[in-house]
């Protein structure tokens, strides 16, 4: 039987597989269309800047692609400025929060967990009320030159979709950074 990973009722076809079978199979299905969606938005990403997309867009399609490949509930693009942190772009319970200062927490160095305790301040900073989940921040930055950070809600924890980010988000700096340059 030849399998295709992205088929909608691959369980239903593996049904007659012993379990542990079926589950191992299931499991490298989820990673391949994890890495196919990482791919697809990077590729995404990459022809709109090269047809000559405004940052604008292109900053509102990284944090689009970001909550394609991760099940993230809500999110933020985090412009770092000359002036200060700027929420560039956002959806879910951070909508309406666009051109907003951003809270010097919602910004990252590097990837941070910031835990559910640490949200109020945050809540009053922006004037919304975010749910008592981890907020998941992943610098956007290229090898020099760092541009901002994803600001994801993470309702279900660290997983696999964590690691994707993070190499999505290299690949996201350097597409904003061609963006930005461009007249």
């Amino acid at each position: 039987m030849n399998l295709d990973p992205f088929m909608h009722n691959l369980a239903a076809l593996l049904h007659d597989l012993p379990q542990g079978r079926r589950e191992a199979i299931l499991t490298v299905t989820m990673q391949l269309r994890r890495y196919a969606a990482l791919m697809e938005q990077a590729a995404a990403m990459s022809q709109a800047v090269f047809a000559g997309a405004h940052k604008d867009k292109v900053a509102c399609m990284i944090l689009d692609g970001a909550g394609r490949i991760g099940h993230y509930r809500a999110g933020a693009f985090i412009l770092e400025t000359d002036d200060h942190p700027t929420i560039a772009v956002a959806y879910g319970e951070f909508a309406g929060t666009e051109g907003r200062p951003a809270p010097v927490e919602l910004t990252a160095a590097r990837v941070t967990r910031v835990g559910p305790e640490r949200l109020g301040a945050m809540n009053m900073a922006l004037g919304i009320e975010l749910p008592p989940h981890e907020l998941y921040l992943v610098p956007v930055a290229s090898p020099d030159t760092r541009i901002g950070t994803l600001a994801l809600l993470d309702t279900d924890g660290e997983s696999p979709d964590d690691r994707l980010m993070e190499a999505y988000a290299s690949r996201a700096a350097m597409a904003y950074l061609h963006a930005a340059r461009q007249p």
